[in-house]
């Protein structure tokens, strides 16, 4: 089975999502994806930050952890901390910057209101929920298993 990792970035305001056109099925999620065999979950997660936002994580916490049976990803939730909160976009030269280009699972990094964030058509409802709710009472000082 694989392994992915997941950043829930925010603002005072905002959370960052990546809106994604899978096939036909339009969703949200967080930014992030999968670990390479030679890569440590952190690795991974400041590769991914880069490569979807071209943001630099400065800082980052283990909060949640999803599991996932086959053929899906277990999933390694981080609540970051970024160097600023420049505008984000694809690297150009990312995966998913490649599928854009080709017209196939479209990937577009953005900004939502956190007010919003319970609204959006976002996988998984598991995780949504968690995140919602520690928008309200504040993020696990431990990780939690969704």
């Amino acid at each position: 089975m694989t392994k992915a990792v997941r950043a829930i970035i925010m603002t005072d305001t905002h959370i960052l999502v990546m809106f994604r056109n899978k096939q036909g099925s339009k969703y949200a999620t967080l930014v992030g994806g999968r670990i390479n065999e030679d890569e440590t979950p952190e690795e991974a997660l400041i590769r991914e930050i880069r490569e979807e936002t071209k943001l630099k994580i400065t800082n980052y916490e283990l909060v949640f952890i999803e599991e996932h049976a086959a053929p899906y990803n277990s999933q390694y939730i981080y609540l970051c901390e970024v160097e600023s909160y420049n505008p984000v976009d694809l690297e150009e030269f990312s995966e998913e910057a490649t599928l854009n280009r080709l017209g196939i699972n479209m990937h577009k990094p953005m900004w939502v209101a956190k007010t919003g964030f319970k609204n959006l058509a976002f996988r998984t409802p598991a995780l949504q929920s968690a995140i919602v709710d520690a928008l309200k009472n504040g993020f696990p000082a431990e990780p939690i298993d969704l």
